[in-house]
């Protein structure tokens, strides 16, 4: 994806001193490192809610203010996710924790996701993904069953994935007969269920990318 110009029309929707995250995804310290160059350059304040160690050594070695989601809610936040439906509702397949990016959607005022237009459709019908506890996984796995053909995350070489906090992702491919509201709120009844990475009626603002025209289109949720 072209970074600076998804920063540009992220510096858009963003007033001095508001509170800003960019939640963790693979280009995150890229967009981090852009976003501070012009603010810089403008002069220009904002204060940032860090998702990670990582984005928070960045940011301070940046000279950027950071402050805590304790102290403050957060005025916009940006997602980069696998796909996104006509009622703003979106999924993410891999994290560094499904518990933090959905605090941080939950706190955003004005919450922007980022995704390729391909990947903008009318439903989801896509596996979702949920982060486990690594104690007795496999028993949380079989009771995932009930909800569709589960089984855990593993990288190209066999090992689990890990996210940031050492916990495991499941993939479930869920039954065509669950509603994703209903799978949503009572997947974690479940012990062992730590969050899923499916964001229902979370999402304000859709910036759609069209690589192949290195153009984004904007959609904005109706209030």
């Amino acid at each position: 994806m072209n970074i600076p110009l998804i920063v540009q029309e992220l510096l858009k929707r963003v007033k001095e001193d508001q509170i800003i995250s960019v939640c963790a995804f693979e280009k995150d310290i890229d967009l981090i490192d852009e976003l501070a160059k012009i603010l810089i350059l403008e002069k220009k304040n904002l204060f940032f809610v860090p998702t990670n160690s990582r984005q928070a050594k960045q940011l301070s070695d940046l000279g950027q203010k950071t402050i805590s989601l304790n102290d403050r809610e957060i005025d916009v936040a940006i997602e980069f996710v696998d796909g996104v439906d006509q009622y703003y509702n979106f999924f993410k397949k891999k994290t560094y924790s499904f518990i933090r990016d959905k605090m941080i959607s939950q706190s955003a005022l004005n919450l922007i996701v980022v995704v390729k237009n391909y990947n903008l459709k009318e439903e989801i019908d896509s596996d979702i993904y949920v982060e486990i506890s690594s104690f007795a996984w496999q028993r949380t796995i079989s009771n995932l069953q009930s909800y569709g053909l589960a089984r855990i995350v593993s990288d190209v070489e066999g090992n689990f994935f890990k996210t940031e906090m050492g916990h495991y992702l499941a993939r479930i491919t869920i039954d065509k007969n669950i509603i994703l509201e209903d799978f949503e709120y009572s997947v974690r009844n479940i012990p062992g269920v730590l969050e899923t990475g499916l964001f229902l009626g979370l999402a304000d603002t859709i910036f759609v990318y069209f690589e192949e025209e290195n153009r984004l289109e904007i959609k904005t949720r109706a209030k």
